[in-house]
């Protein structure tokens, strides 16, 4: 796991197409070249073919001899073949996102299985003006089976000591986390203040779980509709999509007539869990209609990729656009036609894949704040004990639609309320969606109003930038599943 010296992240999380099959196959250089004069210059001739052979980008990155894999080195293969990676975005300014992991992370990690204390934290103010001075970091969400969520830990609680040393928002304070996060120790007592001011303790442990992708479903009243609410917190593999089968059989029995959906925290993942989401909320009108289309570089479209070949799973006609149209299965079974999502400047790639595919057949609202911008995506190629994610493919929606890079800019702005817990109508976010839903629009707040949120809104994004580094040690992207 990458240490960050801001960082508190919870864990690396990863993807993988379900290929179980081992899968050791490594490249030779162009017959022109001297034979390897170790594993490890094999291993980085590798990384270099089978990424130029995928990346979507191929025409950009320099021949064998010009690039020169075996320059880069670093303290293990992993560090050696990030290099050799990292090297093809110098080529791509576009390209924020290859990375190199081990096989067995990206193996034990398709459905969502963590080993650590199972929450995420951010830190927040509860400031109203400025300057701010009283900066905590917050509880943004728990998952349900880790040993924090079985210890009743909430969103919108803030972290006040660990192991009785008080946590602040300072140098100290980033040394604990840094420290109790990734340091060798298992176990630590944590002191919560929750929402009323009152604190609790808890002693949690690091433990193996499965991550819930819905971390919370309701049904709110707001304008004599029906809301339902669904917080979807990761695009994971089959779990996720039984997840989501539950999820809506729940809204369908309840009758909801409306449909807000909390991608705030959501940075992508299986494009295959995007269809059944889009599936679920796409009108009838949408049925058998295309979707989306993957777009490879120009030699996997012409099935001109002999080393991937090697590997089971990969033909001919892999890549062609025949065989990469998505369309809509059968939808409408909520009747909706409009849909409001909750996105950050965290919601990437899958949030963003599904909200580009549905905007084409039904009205989209975007409430929060600018998502990522990540329309494009990879498939991991297992070379010896690692896994390597060049970025090979973009999306196309039925309208042509594909190059979000700046992100989706929302319809209504509204801060991230990460002191309040879900479903809480007070939140800000929540809450514009549940008055457009009552009042037909997004109300013209009293001038009071709207400085409030602009505070709320500059506060945020003074805390911005540690916040995004707290996040560098997550997962963010779709992957495409064999």
């Amino acid at each position: 796991m990458k240490k960050l010296f801001f960082s508190v992240a919870l864990g690396i999380i990863v993807f993988f197409a379900s290929c179980k099959k081992e899968l050791d196959q490594v490249a030779t250089p162009p017959t022109s070249q001297q034979p390897p004069s170790s594993t490890l210059d094999l291993l980085k001739d590798s990384i270099y073919l089978y990424s130029k052979e995928t990346y979507l980008w191929d025409d950009l990155v320099p021949g064998y001899e010009q690039f020169n894999p075996r320059q880069y080195s670093g303290s293990t293969d992993q560090a050696s073949a990030s290099g050799v990676l990292n090297a093809f975005k110098k080529f791509q300014p576009l390209d924020r996102f290859s990375f190199v992991t081990s096989r067995e992370t990206s193996e034990g990690l398709q459905t969502g299985q963590h080993v650590d204390y199972g929450f995420f934290v951010k830190a927040a103010s509860i400031d109203v003006v400025e300057p701010i001075d009283s900066v905590h970091w917050y509880v943004s969400y728990v998952y349900d089976k880790s040993t924090t969520g079985l210890a009743g830990v909430q969103r919108g609680w803030y972290i006040n000591k660990i192991n009785g040393s008080p946590i602040g928002y300072n140098q100290a304070g980033i040394g604990v986390l840094n420290e109790t996060f990734f340091g060798t120790g298992n176990n630590a007592s944590f002191e919560f203040v929750k929402p009323d001011g009152t604190t609790t303790s808890a002693n949690l442990n690091k433990s193996a779980f499965i991550s819930n992708s819905v971390l919370h479903k309701s049904v709110i009243e707001a304008g004599g509709r029906k809301v339902g609410y669904l917080v979807f917190n990761q695009f994971f593999g089959e779990p996720s999509r039984n997840e989501l089968k539950d999820a809506f059989n729940t809204f369908k029995s309840d009758g909801i007539n409306e449909l807000v959906v909390d991608l705030r925290y959501n940075p992508g993942g299986s494009t295959e869990t995007q269809n059944t989401l889009a599936n679920y909320i796409a009108p009838a009108s949408a049925s058998n209609k295309v979707m989306y289309k993957y777009v490879f570089n120009k030699r996997l479209q012409e099935g001109n990729f002999p080393l991937l070949k090697k590997k089971a799973g990969f033909g001919n006609t892999s890549f062609a656009e025949a065989n990469n149209t998505q369309k809509f299965g059968t939808t409408g079974s909520l009747n909706l036609n409009r849909v409001f999502f909750i996105v950050t400047k965290s919601s990437a790639s899958a949030s963003e894949l599904i909200i580009n595919n549905l905007k084409p057949y039904m009205e989209v609202k975007l409430i929060g704040d600018t998502t990522y911008g990540k329309p494009v995506g990879f498939f991991p190629i297992d070379i010896g004990n690692l896994a390597v994610y060049p970025i090979s493919f973009k999306t196309v929606n039925s309208a042509g639609n594909a190059d979000f890079y700046n992100g989706f800019i929302p319809d209504k702005t509204a801060p991230d309320g990460v002191t309040k817990n879900w479903g809480d109508k007070t939140e800000p976010s929540l809450a514009n969606a549940l008055n457009y839903i009552t009042y037909g629009n997004f109300r013209n707040a009293s001038t009071q109003s709207i400085n409030s949120v602009n505070r709320q809104m500059n506060i945020q994004r003074q805390l911005e930038p540690l916040n995004r580094k707290l996040e560098e040690g997550q997962f963010s992207g779709m992957f495409k599943e064999k």
